[in-house]
């Protein structure tokens, strides 16, 4: 049994700076750490539509938890149970060990998974776009069919290959659709002559009658306007009925069925089901309630955070906070001092946010951006969105990194080569003879 004073889990923006605030709080005690994460890094999310694309490297986009947390221990692995009231967990790690832990305050922050509704075909032929590997991924499927497109002579089969869905209109979905449909138009002028622009078809199907819920709605108008303007089909309003055989059909009957080589779902997360599971009470979406200091009702020194948790808005608003990362941050730091205070270092403070501002890429020189009453679009929001995102990116040479990324793919086009064997060795031939 391994003792702890207060064991975190997960490794986001919401247990990874709660992790390095207690850091902060306990300098120089004897208090201990455990953060058990799925990963050995942090994912910087806001960074994944441009990790995909290729405009920046995908290492750059994420931060080694054991050197942003030096303090702390962290587990690769997961937990597997969690039993609130005992003080009790177990963790398997990466060797498929189990690790028996106590501890004395629990943050927990264990994250969301792509959710998706009974359509048939969806999870056959859809892909999520949530975690690094899907970027990757997705980055080099795509350039896998532009590569078929240009194999072959059949217009059916190319129009097939270079037609690219993607359901969910919020700002990963129509982040990641931007930047991707700028990376094939890119590769099409300088490596693909044969292929046109005209021979892709992008589609985004949007349940809501707008895009990007949360923005003002002339910003909402402004990217609808940008994105058709790219040659994008916007279908608001409509679902998915079906993407059996990899043929997409909308509940909007005047568009007919066709065939997409290229199905994306982000229209949809679920917390974690560690909450449930361990009994705690949880909300309609499985979302642990919480009150204004982040505390679980009914469980002492027991804190929940991120898209696990129901975190009333400080605004007001009736409704919890959203699921971002700005949110999940600023949790994270104000749960770790009510743990700390617990613990009886400080004192406890109630979760209050001001909203910094939101901003969306629209691909290259183009986005949308909200400062509080103020809006702004086009080259200036796109610069502000990548400032925003800077800012927030911890670390001196994290940053540097991002910021050489960005000034070489200001003068330099996106590299083009398809690094599908990522991650997967060459199997050696059999023996001869």
């Amino acid at each position: 049994m391994h003792q702890y004073d207060v064991l975190v889990v997960g490794g986001g923006f919401g247990g990874a700076f709660a992790a390095r605030r207690l850091e902060h709080l306990f300098k120089g005690r004897g208090e201990r750490v455990l953060l058990v994460a799925e990963e050995n890094f942090f994912l910087f999310s806001p960074l994944l539509p441009e990790a995909a694309s290729g405009t920046l490297e995908p290492r750059h986009a994420v931060i080694p938890l054991r050197e942003f947390l030096p303090r702390t221990t962290v587990l690769t692995g997961e937990v597997t149970s969690l039993d609130v009231a005992g003080r009790r967990a177990k963790a398997v790690d990466l060797n498929g060990h189990s690790h028996e832990i106590a501890f004395r305050a629990l943050i927990l922050s264990p994250g969301s998974r792509p959710t998706t509704r009974s359509i048939p075909g969806l999870a056959e032929h859809a892909v999520g776009f949530k975690t690094l590997a899907d970027a990757i991924w997705l980055r080099n499927h795509v350039l896998r069919q532009l590569e078929a497109a240009d194999a072959t002579d059949d217009l059916e089969l190319r129009r097939q290959l270079l037609s690219f869905t993607f359901i969910g209109g919020g700002y990963s979905g129509v982040e990641a659709l931007a930047e991707l449909e700028s990376l094939t138009r890119d590769a099409m002028k300088r490596a693909y002559p044969k292929l046109r622009p005209s021979d892709m078809r992008w589609v985004l199907v949007e349940a809501a009658d707008s895009l990007l819920p949360g923005l003002d709605v002339r910003l909402s108008r402004y990217a609808e306007r940008a994105l058709r303007k790219k040659g994008i089909e916007l279908h608001l309003s409509t679902q998915v009925s079906s993407c059996e055989g990899g043929r997409v059909t909308l509940s909007d009957a005047t568009v007919a069925a066709y065939a997409s080589g290229t199905i994306v779902w982000t229209a949809g997360q679920r917390p974690n089901e560690l909450a449930r599971e361990s009994g705690l009470e949880v909300d309609d979406r499985g979302r642990v309630p919480v009150d204004p200091y982040l505390r679980v009702a009914g469980v002492a020194d027991t804190f929940a955070i991120g898209d696990g948790a129901a975190v009333p808005d400080p605004a007001g608003t009736g409704r919890p906070c959203p699921p971002t990362a700005q949110h999940a941050l600023r949790q994270g730091i104000v749960a770790a001092n009510n743990v700390a205070a617990a613990l009886g270092v400080g004192d406890a403070t109630p979760f209050r946010y001001r909203n910094r501002g939101l901003a969306v890429t629209l691909g290259r020189n183009q986005g949308v951006a909200q400062v509080k009453r103020l809006t702004f679009t086009g080259p200036l929001a796109w610069f502000m969105g990548r400032s925003y995102h800077l800012l927030m990116m911890p670390g001196l040479a994290r940053k540097s990194r991002v910021v050489s990324d960005w000034t070489i793919s200001l003068f330099f086009p996106r590299d083009v080569s398809q690094l599908g064997g990522l991650g997967r060795p060459t199997p050696l031939p059999p023996p001869e003879g």
